[in-house]
């Protein structure tokens, strides 16, 4: 009976109910529409197991919330100026906090003078593993799987974007970092 009141329904069992043709046992109408078709029962059950979608929302709501950073952080990529047919060697300061399985995407862009022109690209997935380390002598070729090199003469940075794939009940997350701007010298 106080379910009823509080989800807005009038008992027709009650004392005060209203009178009409519409009036059948076991029936609650709004006070405004008399040919609802929602029953007593089904507005009591509503209002007993209305706890349901809050819990719901608080398990599913906090792994939609989470960032990439909960996984994979990476704070900087370093690559040092070489000559041509050198390999150009890296610094990269990141952390895999929780095992996932990833893709990266690392695009190479050369500066034309006028802007920054797409030089090459290069892709994949891996398996990321806290306890996994990267190569002592890291260089560009390593980064990219050697798709591209060597590089010709010119300026260049690199834009590499990881995506966190395969974490159920999640959409895929994305963290993107630039390097800073190198060379490649004659």
């Amino acid at each position: 009976m106080v379910a009823s009141k509080i989800l807005g329904w009038v008992d027709r069992r009650s004392a005060d109910r209203d009178v009409g043709r519409y009036r059948r046992r076991h029936e609650i109408l709004r006070v405004a529409e008399p040919q609802t078709t929602m029953t007593r029962s089904a507005a009591d059950w509503l209002y007993r197991y209305r706890w349901w979608p809050w819990l719901v929302t608080l398990l599913v709501l906090p792994l939609q919330l989470w960032p990439a950073a909960y996984w994979f952080d990476v704070r900087a990529v370093h690559i040092a100026s070489a000559t041509v047919g050198e390999p150009l060697p890296m610094l990269v300061d990141r952390d895999v906090k929780r095992p996932f399985r990833g893709q990266w995407h690392a695009t190479i862009r050369q500066w034309d003078g006028v802007g920054w022109v797409t030089w090459c690209n290069a892709e994949g997935k891996s398996n990321y593993r806290p306890e996994a380390k990267l190569p002592r002598n890291l260089a560009l070729q390593w980064w990219t799987d050697g798709h591209c090199h060597p590089l010709p003469v010119g300026r260049y940075k690199v834009t590499t974007t990881w995506t966190i794939i395969d974490v159920p009940l999640m959409p895929d997350r994305s963290t993107s970092i630039d390097s800073n701007l190198f060379e490649v010298r004659p």
